[in-house]
């Protein structure tokens, strides 16, 4: 039986949700999950995010559909507990995130909520939310079934993979409500860049699914709600056939290169220390020895956390 962590008390009302939109914070805390003994676990059949593992794939649902799937302080909560968990699960290998209902997520959920205290910044846990799932070891698949705006685009820009419905859409429309799209910009720019950064933010226009793929910030645009599924599939297929070892290094290689970009020699550095430290391990080793026999390698021992990950020494 799954398991899942219990959400956290539920924010404050959001007279601070417009500060949460609109403000710089400082630098996000680490990104290391809670301590598992400080962790509650409950069935979460009508919690607002839902988890399912079938196999080595762990699926993340936002599932507030009345609302658009708009992100609560709870329901952020609850989205980086669980994220936090699917990492640490060495039994899955890939994570989807997606939505219930008609929308993917609209955002941050601007409407009053109770005065109840929260133990937690909603600032900095909503910027945790965007950078541990950017961040993550595990590649993501976003399965975008409808739109998302505002917050929700920076989840789908968290992700690796975008497929996406052809009703589906983007827009950042925080200028509109006077906010600025603060949080976000952390994942969507450096994507981006600035000119469309710029252009879709101050704009908060909407943008179609074949327009997003037309400029190449989504995987693939299907036709409807079966082949959403199916190229889903198809990609979480071709990400279980490769090494879990290998898929985190190459996230850290690329994330690295990107950033040290100005300093040539910095990244000439990295990019030999990466491929020294993939080469001694155990896992080049199982995916050499199977190409060499012609066999398919079998990933099943080598999920994130275990000993066979260690470079040998």
């Amino acid at each position: 039986m799954a398991l899942f962590p219990q959400a956290p008390p539920p924010a404050r009302a959001h007279s601070t949700l417009p500060y949460l939109l609109s403000s710089v914070p400082s630098p996000p805390p680490a990104l290391s999950c809670p301590a598992k003994a400080d962790r509650k676990f409950v069935p979460m059949s009508e919690k607002e995010v839902l988890y399912s593992r079938q196999g080595a794939v762990g699926t993340i649902t936002l599932n507030r559909p009345k609302r658009g799937n708009a992100l609560s302080g709870p329901m952020v909560n609850l989205f980086v507990d669980i994220l936090n968990a699917a990492i640490d699960d060495p039994a899955v290998r890939v994570i989807v995130v997606t939505g219930n209902g008609k929308y993917f997520c609209t955002g941050m959920d601007l409407t009053p909520q109770d005065d109840t205290p929260s133990a937690s910044d909603p600032v900095a846990t909503t910027q945790t939310m965007f950078t541990t799932l950017l961040r993550s070891p595990k590649p993501t698949v976003a399965r975008m079934n409808g739109p998302a705006l505002g917050g929700g685009v920076g989840i789908v820009f968290g992700c690796n993979f975008r497929i996406v419905h052809p009703s589906a859409y983007f827009s950042m429309p925080e200028v509109h409500r006077g906010l600025i799209p603060a949080l976000i910009s952390e994942v969507i720019v450096p994507q981006l860049g600035p000119f469309r950064s710029k252009q879709y933010m101050l704009s908060g226009e909407r943008v179609s699914a074949q327009e997003a793929h037309r400029v190449g910030f989504v995987t693939a645009v299907v036709e409807d709600d079966e082949s959403l599924d199916k190229k889903v599939k198809e990609y979480v297929d071709l990400l279980l056939q490769s090494g879990p070892g290998a898929m985190r290094d190459v996230k850290q290689l690329v994330d690295a290169v990107d950033l040290r970009g100005g300093d040539q020699q910095a990244v000439a550095t990295y990019v030999r220390e990466a491929f020294g430290k993939m080469i001694s391990s155990e896992e080049a080793a199982h995916g050499i020895g199977a190409f060499a026999s012609r066999e398919k390698p079998n990933w099943d021992d080598f999920g994130l956390g275990s000993d066979k990950l260690k470079p040998k020494l």
